[in-house]
């Protein structure tokens, strides 16, 4: 009895270890799998939070311009007016009666307005007598408003007058309706008053904030948008209304408030999410079910937001983590399936090893023990290469990261190059000449247009090929790039036509560029073409016109420049 108690209690405590070693390796495998996701999941909020701050920072910044670009704005189209009305006055008041002078300043100043009709030019006398009003208060032209007041109560007739005489310019703020929406709504508008220094005149401009906002906010959702279409995450934008602004995956709900979507679950979230950034960071990580537009189906999303600072906007992105939980499904079922087959394995040689334990105790022990000690290796390489697993899915992240930050710089790039020729494309000329009409107006510098197409391009294409059409405008913006300046633009205006910016040059220097120009082409040898020549159209930037304006002088030049027989320089008419 003594000599069989042994042979029973070694297989039972080798069986009891057995069952030990199992569980707590399969609890190991379990825990690594468990790492391995929640890491992924840690990597990916950490991701989305860098780039949600970056873009609320970008949006914070815009939105504080706001402001110092409507002062700017306003002021700019008040001096515009008073240089043509001082003009007009010099010219005519030694030669006109005085009512005829000021019936030619009002006439001259009554085509500007702005923001369909919302902004305008506005010009009253010291006893608030109006001489020129907007189309909505024309009827009050030749009256006295002295005593007009804003919303607030206020006698902003009598400030504007007080500045003028006092300062001779400045800028106050009011509250007024607004015409073009027909309600007693009260809006917000900065206003900017000059005094003429005739006639005891003064005259002024004004735009609502909340256009200037409105046009800002608009640039600043596409911007976003365009990072949604090249990145890998969605940007979503709402408003402390509950309106929600920027959806890739909901664009039926965007302009909608809660209120107003049929949504069931969104005026919940919308409370949830103002709840949460209801802090001194402002921002937060909330969990919430939403629709997964890759399944169809509604899951568990994990959503960072962040309130831009001083403003109603609040700017988030998230993630599915069963998105994640997706990805790394073969890994952890390969590893469920190794696992689960290493532990039928060592159920069954338990199992013999406990019949056979009971003839050969001692030997089937040494073989147990071995298994254990095999397996426990096995396990541990398994360990060791399911962190290697996670250290290289940790260097695909940081790579897809570096891969997007290439992908924005690209195509920022390609937002503002033509892809053909490489020079700027006509979206990058836009900005280009904004700037320039800019400068133009800050220093009172000279700036200058010169617009120019291939002459018979079609009948190139038609006998050459389009490829080799393709090949002579690359040549030609090469050309023309080395015959500028360093400070001069040349950008493909679309098809054959290019466009030249030439700041600081007056039109005498830019007709002589654009005569270089045309020469230094019809004298360049194009290999695959026999001639080629272009006709040019110049045009000098006028104070106060428009970029359309200008544009189309230079352009009827241009059309000028053909119809007088091509490969030539044609002037644009003053106007």
């Amino acid at each position: 009895m003594l000599a069989a108690s042994p042979m029973l209690l070694i297989p039972l405590m080798v069986v009891l270890i057995a069952f030990i070693v199992i569980d707590a390796e399969k609890n190991s495998l379990e825990s690594s799998l468990s790492y391995m996701e929640q890491n992924n999941i840690d990597m990916v909020k950490s991701t989305i939070q860098s780039k949600v701050d970056s873009i609320v920072d970008l949006a914070d910044y815009r939105k504080k311009a706001i402001k110092e670009e409507l002062h700017d704005r306003i002021q700019q189209r008040v001096e515009d007016a008073y240089q043509i009305a001082t003009a007009l006055y010099k010219r005519y008041s030694p030669s006109q009666s005085e009512q005829e002078v000021k019936t030619l300043i009002i006439e001259a100043l009554r085509p500007l307005v702005w923001n369909n009709g919302e902004s305008f030019i506005w010009i009253l006398d010291f006893d608030g007598v109006f001489q020129l009003a907007p189309a909505y208060l024309r009827h009050l032209e030749g009256e006295s408003i002295i005593d007009f007041k804003d919303a607030t109560g206020r006698e902003v007739i009598k400030e504007e007058i007080e500045i003028t005489r006092s300062k001779g310019q400045g800028f106050l703020w009011d509250t007024f309706t607004r015409s073009s929406i027909g309600t007693d709504e009260q809006f917000e508008q900065l206003a900017f008053v000059k005094a003429v220094g005739f006639y005891n005149w003064y005259m002024g401009s004004a735009e609502f904030l909340d256009i200037a906002t409105k046009k800002s906010d608009q640039r600043l959702l596409f911007e976003i948008s365009q990072l949604n279409n090249a990145g890998g995450h969605d940007f979503f934008v709402i408003d402390t209304k509950g309106a929600l602004l920027l959806s890739n995956t909901r664009p039926d709900l965007i302009g909608l408030t809660y209120d107003e979507s049929k949504h069931k679950h969104l005026k919940q979230l919308y409370t949830r999410i103002l709840s949460a950034i209801n802090n001194p960071q402002q921002s937060a990580f909330i969990e919430y079910q939403w629709l997964n537009p890759e399944k169809g189906d509604l899951e568990q999303k994990v959503s960072y937001m962040k309130a831009v600072p001083d403003s109603d906007w609040v700017i988030g992105s998230g993630f599915y983590p069963k998105d994640i939980a997706r990805a790394l499904q073969p890994q952890i079922v390969e590893s469920a399936k190794s696992n689960q087959k290493k532990l039928d394995w060592l159920l069954n040689m338990a199992f013999w090893g406990f019949v056979a334990s009971i003839l050969a105790s001692v030997l089937l022990s040494f073989m147990v023990y071995r298994l254990l000690v095999g397996y426990r290796s096995e396990v541990d390489e398994k360990n060791h290469a399911l962190l290697e697993l996670n250290t290289q899915l940790e260097e695909k992240v940081l790579k897809r990261t570096r891969a997007l930050a290439d992908i924005n710089d690209e195509l920022e790039m390609l937002a503002h190059t033509d892809c053909l020729t490489g020079i700027d494309n006509r979206f990058s000329f836009m900005k280009i000449i904004e700037a320039e009409v800019r400068r133009s107006s800050r220093f009172n510098e000279p700036f200058s247009l010169v617009l120019f197409d291939v002459d018979n391009f079609k009948a190139i294409n038609d006998q050459y090929g389009h490829d080799v059409g393709d090949r002579v405008l690359v040549e030609l913006a090469k050309i023309t790039k080395k015959l500028l300046r360093e400070v001069d633009s040349v950008c493909r205006f679309g098809g054959e036509e290019f466009v030249i910016v030439l700041p600081k040059t007056d039109k005498m220097l830019a007709i002589e560029t654009a005569k270089r120009l045309c020469k230094k082409i019809e004298e360049h040898p194009f290999n695959l073409v026999e001639n080629v020549t272009i006709s040019l159209g110049v045009g000098t930037y006028h104070a106060g016109e428009s970029i359309d304006e200008l544009i189309k002088r230079v352009d009827v030049a241009l059309y000028q420049a053909k119809r007088s027989g091509k490969n030539q320089v044609c002037l644009a008419e003053e106007e």
